[in-house]
């Protein structure tokens, strides 16, 4: 039987992240994976995301200009973009198990599950190890309905062939307010479906009701305080989600988008007594699970940080230098971006408007919309709301805006190195951009 110090579940971002430096340092390593490798990011995740929406930019920013300097109508041509996008997917395995060949880290192909504390089976074969790390990532959540398996999910709309006529999306979070902005962009009829009257109840909500407001007049429709009760398909070959009060959203193609949950199952954890939480995997402050030999990382931990590639590959590549004698005993986090791709973007990073207001904390709401960086595009709308503490430094931002993702890195830079307002001056950047803009908030 093979032996390693040791052994991955998952291929994931996460996953790799803790393998390559291990083996890096000194240690043999075994990584399993049962799916496809490099994980969700990369195959039908935030990656191909990314590529859909290079065209929807495109295209919205072309029509920002019209009759400012460009005429003509453009549109979404979704064969070729799903062509474009698959360019990118296609080689991801191969590309991750050539690098895992380069650096001898051993890989193995199947579902693996516990037999004891140190020992893992794929079925066909079986493996020790000193230290397991679980990452195997989380799944789309389901819903305990009738008809639960009429819906779509992520991994199908990163892969349609053809965008359908109407669609609908059962959810208000990242998946759902992005995903509505790329379908409507590529000329579906669109739905979103929240349970509640709010939608990405993370962030500012009084920008996520601009959200709205921009989300709309692209002719997306929100049903709110929609209770799914079944999924049916109707007799012309289309589905109805039917709320528990009898109101019925009809479309081509109903998908799921309700949160995620931490693929827990079938690894046969109280074999290696590790506890699973909430979500995922009950995890201590250094990572380890309710068995100290084991770890687990990324969206299948039950940590308290948001669910994104960066965290999880943040903490793997903490468990790797704990077991290398390179981390303290405690992980510590940085400030967290999280962004939502939607049309516009929005994102946060660091304390929140809300709870800033609550400790009675100075929040500049800023317009950002005349700003040269945006008017000369014709952008519709550019917000921000900066929280500063009382020595001047940023302690937080939300920003609404196409280029939302780039400056909230600049902000979570400031953050991260508790810059005050002389320190944010004292940088200079390329003018006019994004980046120049950043004296304006301290």
């Amino acid at each position: 039987m093979e032996h390693f110090n040791v052994g991955v579940i998952g291929s994931g971002p996460a996953g790799l992240s803790a393998a390559f430096p291990l083996q890096a340092a000194g240690q043999s390593v075994v990584i399993v994976e049962e799916y496809l490798w490099g994980g969700t990011c990369p195959n039908y995740g935030c990656d191909p995301k990314k590529v859909l929406l290079a065209a929807v930019e495109a295209k919205e920013q072309a029509e920002w200009m019209q009759h400012t300097g460009l005429i003509g109508h453009n549109e979404i041509d979704w064969p070729a973009l799903m062509e474009h996008k698959m360019a990118y997917t296609d080689p991801v395995p191969a590309r991750k198990i050539a690098g895992l060949d380069d650096a001898g880290i051993t890989h193995k192909y199947g579902h693996a599950y516990f037999v004891d504390e140190h020992t893992v089976s794929t079925g066909t074969e079986t493996f020790t190890a000193d230290k397991w790390i679980i990452a195997t990532g989380a799944r789309p959540a389901r819903l305990s309905v009738p008809g639960d398996e009429l819906l779509h999910d992520n991994e199908d709309f990163l892969n349609l062939p053809k965008m359908p006529e109407e669609v609908a999306f059962i959810g208000a979070g990242f998946i759902a307010i992005e995903f509505a902005g790329i379908a409507a962009a590529a000329g579906a009829k669109v739905h979103v479906v929240a349970k509640h009257d709010v939608i990405l109840r993370e962030f500012d909500q009084d920008l996520t009701q601009d959200l709205i407001a921009q989300m709309e007049s692209k002719g997306i429709t929100f049903h709110w305080n929609f209770d799914t009760a079944a999924v049916e398909e109707t007799a012309d070959g289309r589905f109805d989600i039917v709320a528990a009060d009898g109101r019925r959203v009809t479309s081509d193609m109903p998908f799921i988008a309700a949160g995620r949950a931490g693929n827990t199952e079938d690894l046969n954890l109280e074999a290696a007594g590790v506890e699973v939480a909430g979500n995922g995997i009950k995890v201590m402050a250094d990572l380890r699970t309710t068995n100290p030999n084991i770890f687990a990382v990324g969206d299948v931990a039950e940590s308290p940080v948001p669910k994104l590639t960066p965290t999880g590959a943040y903490e793997a590549r903490y468990v790797a230098g704990l077991l290398t004698g390179t981390e303290p005993e405690e992980i510590s986090y940085p400030a967290i971006p999280t962004m939502v791709y939607g049309s516009p973007k929005l994102g946060q990073v660091g304390m929140s408007a809300v709870e800033a207001e609550a400790k009675g904390m100075r929040v500049n709401s800023i317009d950002m919309t005349p700003w040269l960086a945006y008017w000369r595009h014709k952008e519709p709308i550019a917000k921000a709301k900066v929280v500063l503490n009382e020595k001047g430094v940023i302690i937080g931002a939300t920003v609404l805006s196409a280029e939302a993702d780039e400056l909230l890195n600049y902000f979570t830079v400031a953050i991260n190195q508790k810059q005050d307002k002389w320190a944010i001056k004292h940088n200079l950047y390329s003018y006019p951009s994004i980046a120049s803009d950043m004296g304006f908030f301290a």
